[in-house]
């Protein structure tokens, strides 16, 4: 299957209508689509061309949409790059993902060996006598490696192809609508699927979208008062900071996806009692951002109903469980990734016939409302940024003095779950020594802010973790502190 060039569409039939908003400056759909051309005349003259993998470390910008744009448009793939990592994580991505280019905005001097390093700034100056054409998309090319962290904290790059993006626009448009008088606040990062799908559900139905560098609670309130904002897509801890303001929602907001990490029903709740039309959604980075959105007269636990044509099942030991019976829910549909970046073994074990296993737990109900209670893998959400533990507990056990070391989601108001860390070692050793060896090779977010000194780790004859038993362990201890 094959489009036209989504933005160069929306360039002809809606050249006026306004298709970007930054801090910088208002940009119309056929303004974008013809600085995408050029920048991609002029990527192409650094030697970029379709199928080649290219990095990007950016802030958010009018040249990282720019970026994105131009690449689509050259039929390159995008690696997006968390900006809060380490350079050792940034460094194990790049390893695994073999890219031919990095684009970024940083003073980082050095790059991996054999990676073509280009400043943002630098081709954003540069002119091109040739501007790129827009040509058709094909569904089935690659478009995007978007990585996750692996369970053993190997990165683990989740193919996205176009189709995934196209089907992604069109299950959330068919479940909570978007149209082209669509006012989208994008709070959130580029590099996060949430925020790429954004662009892209914009961009082919041809609604504006506001970027904001951050989120800071109070200008982003005037920002949707004063541009009448209709839709925002926020996490459980920036609803929090918004309800924090003590001041009802802006009028014009008919939609707010909470997701990211989970969220209880009282925030929701609280959120509806101030005039925050707040939904639940469900997703991941492997469905290329939520397939199940909440009704918003839903009330109780259910994260909603899949969107067309996302196809849920809850099985257990191989079999579909009766309704109302808990088990892992496995996703089928066309906004499902390819699988991940050379990981064959892991393909065989997750993607099953066009299933992909979640590794959630949850139930669906006699009218097929799925409610998400728990995970099977051990990922810690914090605010939205997947921690897997024991990529934190293989540092840990680094540290000197340290003998045996745990990790465990922590519950807490704002972020959802903080990572909390139960640790076995010698009265030598400090809480700041871990802490300051933990910041040389963790981004900020991964660095536990709870600890807990025990005697030994709760472990299986195996050896593996108890982790359901390290938080109610936690409860009888102290909490470390140097």
């Amino acid at each position: 299957m094959v489009s036209p060039d989504w933005l160069h569409y929306q360039a002809e039939v809606h050249k006026d209508r306004t298709a970007l908003v930054t801090s910088e400056g208002r940009w119309s759909f056929q303004q974008l689509d013809s600085d995408t051309a050029r920048l991609a005349g002029v990527l192409k003259g650094l030697g970029i061309g379709a199928g080649d993998r290219v990095a990007y470390h950016l802030t958010p910008s009018r040249h990282q949409v720019l970026i994105i744009h131009a690449l689509t448009r050259l039929k390159a793939v995008l690696v997006p790059l968390n900006t809060r990592l380490s350079e050792a994580e940034l460094d194990r991505i790049l390893i695994d993902a073999d890219p031919h280019f990095i684009i970024h905005d940083t003073d980082r001097q050095k790059w991996p060996l054999g990676l073509t390093a280009l400043e943002v700034n630098q081709i954003t100056a540069l002119h091109s006598h040739d501007t790129i054409a827009p040509q058709e998309l094909v569904f089935d090319d690659l478009h995007a490696l978007i990585y996750t962290s692996g369970t053993t904290g190997r990165p683990k790059g989740v193919e996205l192809t176009v189709g995934n993006q196209w089907w992604s626009a069109q299950g959330f448009s068919l479940q909570a609508g978007l149209f082209p008088n669509d006012r989208w606040l994008n709070v959130m990062p580029l590099f996060h699927v949430g925020g790429l799908a954004i662009l892209f559900r914009s961009i082919i139905h041809g609604s504006t979208v506001f970027l904001e560098s951050r989120f800071n609670a109070q200008s982003s309130y005037t920002l949707m008062e004063r541009e009448g904002i209709t839709l925002l897509s926020v996490v459980p801890t920036m609803l929090h900071r918004l309800l924090e303001l003590g001041r009802p929602a802006p009028a014009s907001l008919r939609l707010v996806l909470l997701g990211g990490a989970p969220a209880t029903e009282t925030l929701i709740q609280q959120a509806r009692r101030e005039g925050y039309p707040v939904v639940a959604t469900y997703g991941l980075t492997e469905t290329s951002s939520q397939v199940v959105t909440q009704d918003i007269h839903d009330e109780g636990p259910s994260t909603g109903h899949a969107s067309l044509p996302t196809q849920i099942r809850i099985v257990d030991d191989g079999r579909d469980c009766p309704r109302g019976q808990l088990g892992e829910i496995w996703i089928k549909g066309p906004t499902v990734a390819r699988g991940y970046w050379r990981q064959p073994q892991e393909n065989q074990s997750v993607f099953l016939d066009g299933w992909l296993k979640t590794g959630d737990l949850g139930t669906l109900d006699e009218f097929g409302l799925l409610t998400v209670t728990d995970r099977i893998k051990e990922t810690i959400v914090r605010g939205g940024e997947n921690i897997y533990p024991r990529e934190v507990e293989k540092l840990l056990l680094k540290v000197p003095d340290v003998t045996d070391a745990a990790v465990f989601g922590y519950p807490n108001a704002h972020w959802g779950e903080v990572v909390a860390c139960m640790i076995v070692a010698d009265c030598k050793v400090s809480r700041r020594d871990i802490q300051s060896f933990l910041s040389n090779n963790l981004a900020s977010y991964k660095i536990p802010s709870i600890y807990f000194r025990a005697d030994a780790i709760p472990r299986n004859p195996a050896g593996k973790v108890l982790r359901r038993q390290l938080a109610s362990q936690a409860e009888a201890l102290p909490e470390w502190v140097d």
